[in-house]
């Protein structure tokens, strides 16, 4: 996929977006009192819908669509979503894609107005770096109980948004999650980036590309090598699609 130029028709679209999103707020913020009552099943359910709406956005105003390969792969069990990171995209499409999701993240998203209110409604598995392996017992601890409730967890390794092109080394909290939780990881690779650009305003129009590859099970376990195969897989995807 090639750079996209800045055109006055790119703007126009965005604009309309955004205008469009930030109209939709306060019917969503309407909508989160009347369900805080109800359990994360029927929260997360109702959320969904919403993410919906800005996906309906994402691909009929702003012209940003997606083609998705290896649907097939997607077990009937909840598993671990390992995907690269590029932009704000995926956390919006990946719940159009996916059974039910809940994300791991940092704790202080939560605290951002608006969007980590919803987001603490989606019942995520928020986390404190700070506590080094403590915060990884929180997640087993979580990340179970998210999985007899029927939801999939998704983790992006590299740990921040990464330009089209570049590489992060991954780390290794995704492979000791999968290890501890025996836990089958689905790898997602996407070029993302071309159409939402990392802290950008504007959308780009085109079609985003995301590869689902085949269950990775962790047989082995040293969260090192485990590392090594996702990392490859998707880099060796990224490479694939100009990403």
């Amino acid at each position: 996929m090639q750079k996209n130029k800045l055109t006055p028709f790119i703007v126009i679209r965005s604009c309309i977006f955004w205008l469009l999103a930030v109209a939709a707020l306060p019917v969503y913020n309407v909508v989160m009192l009347f369900i805080w009552p109800l359990n994360r099943q029927q929260k997360h359910r109702i959320i969904n819908s919403s993410v919906r709406y800005f996906s309906f956005l994402l691909q009929h105003v702003a012209g940003v669509k997606h083609q998705v390969s290896g649907l097939e792969n997607i077990p009937d069990k909840p598993s671990l979503i390992v995907s690269n990171h590029q932009s704000a995209w995926e956390t919006i499409t990946f719940n159009c894609i996916f059974p039910p999701i809940v994300w791991i993240m940092k704790k202080e998203i939560l605290s951002i107005p608006l969007f980590g209110w919803g987001a603490r409604m989606c019942s995520p598995i928020a986390i404190d770096r700070s506590r080094g392996e403590d915060a990884l017992v929180q997640v087993i601890e979580q990340g179970n109980e998210r999985f007899r409730q029927g939801f999939w967890i998704c983790i992006f390794p590299e740990g921040t948004r990464v330009k089209p092109k570049a590489r992060k080394p991954f780390k290794y909290g995704a492979a000791k999650l999968a290890i501890k939780m025996e836990a089958p990881i689905i790898p997602v690779a996407h070029n993302a980036g071309y159409c939402l650009p990392k802290n950008s305003f504007w959308f780009y129009p085109g079609t985003v590309k995301v590869i689902i590859g085949k269950p990775i099970y962790p047989e082995e376990n040293d969260p090192t090598e485990l590392t090594k195969k996702i990392e490859t897989w998707i880099n060796t995807q990224l490479e694939s699609i100009g990403s």
